[in-house]
């Protein structure tokens, strides 16, 4: 029976946990004492006030924002980087989602193996299949339209435009994809989007009724805002905002530069967070199963 320790994350890692449990393993829960007591009743998950060692830790997706402190949105304080050495048996393995430099120095310095899990294809490709649907619902709940007919812009051709730009094109959404290598754009018309360069987007916005932005960048400043119809969303996918203001928010829905603009931030977590947390249980097995300590196929 194989022992395991989450450390932080959201509610993924609770049913992670249930999972890991359901296939014959002990999973305890650090740094979720402000988690509802229902959800602890209805999966069973040991929650634990303290550390306690363990030969396999799992960290969040993400391990942290800022390479400072863990991801612990239900912890009362703070997990520091280094308080992660206090969970850890000699020779430990930490599986944690988008490691960081620092993260893995404390492994070479104290002899941890680590495991970045979301570099593996299956839990990718799960992640953005449900990002894709969490993005949908947002689009259908945010708009008075129908998809039926909509003009949709999407920046970027990875994963989740892939399988968005499929699900909103079956539903009648005129889907424009916009995207930097010539390959993707081939790829997107051949999926019968319409399929415009990033740099050549300006004149295609002020007919767009929804823009979903899937990359990392700044891909909206102030000039690109201003060619934008008041009545369009703007909805950022990425880690980092693509749109020019939007970190200073106070909120991920906010209005800026006149449109409104919602910062969808880890859906998996927040839309379906069973299935998201079981399929990063399942990717550790995985990897324990063919025993590839560098996480890859």
């Amino acid at each position: 029976m194989s022992d395991y320790i989450i450390i932080g994350g959201d509610l993924r890692f609770i049913y992670a946990a249930a999972r890991l449990n359901a296939r014959g393993g002990q999973c305890g829960c650090y740094g979720f004492d402000m988690l509802h007591e229902d959800v602890q009743r209805e999966t069973g998950v040991q929650l634990l006030a303290k550390p306690r060692r363990s030969a396999n830790v799992i960290l969040p997706l993400p391990m942290s924002r800022g390479c400072d402190y863990i991801t612990a949105p239900y912890h009362a304080g703070r997990i520091s980087l280094s308080a992660v050495a206090d969970f850890c048996d000699e020779g430990a393995t930490l599986y944690c989602g988008k490691a960081c430099p620092q993260m893995q120095e404390l492994c070479d310095k104290n002899g941890y193996r680590l495991v970045d899990y979301f570099e593996r294809e299956e839990l990718t490709v799960a992640n953005a299949a449900i990002t894709a649907e969490g993005a949908l619902e947002i689009i259908m709940r945010e708009n008075p339209k129908a998809v039926m007919g909509m003009r949709i812009l999407i920046t970027g051709y990875g994963r989740i435009a892939k399988i968005l730009s499929r699900q909103l094109h079956s539903l009648g959404a005129d889907v424009v994809v916009a995207a930097r290598k010539v390959g993707d754009l081939e790829w997107a018309k051949i999926a019968g989007c319409t399929a415009v360069h990033v740099s050549d987007i300006d004149d295609t916005l002020p007919t767009i009724d929804t823009i979903v932005n899937t990359v990392p960048a700044r891909l909206f400043d102030r000039e690109r805002l201003s060619r934008i119809r008041g009545d369009c969303l703007l909805l950022d996918l990425a880690s980092k905002p693509g749109v020019e203001g939007m970190e200073l928010c106070k909120s991920p829905h906010g209005s800026v530069a006149g449109v409104k603009v919602i910062w969808a931030l880890s859906l998996p977590g927040k839309i379906a967070p069973v299935t998201a947390g079981e399929m990063i249980a399942d990717t550790v097995l995985n990897i324990i199963r063919e025993g590839d300590s560098a996480g890859n196929p």
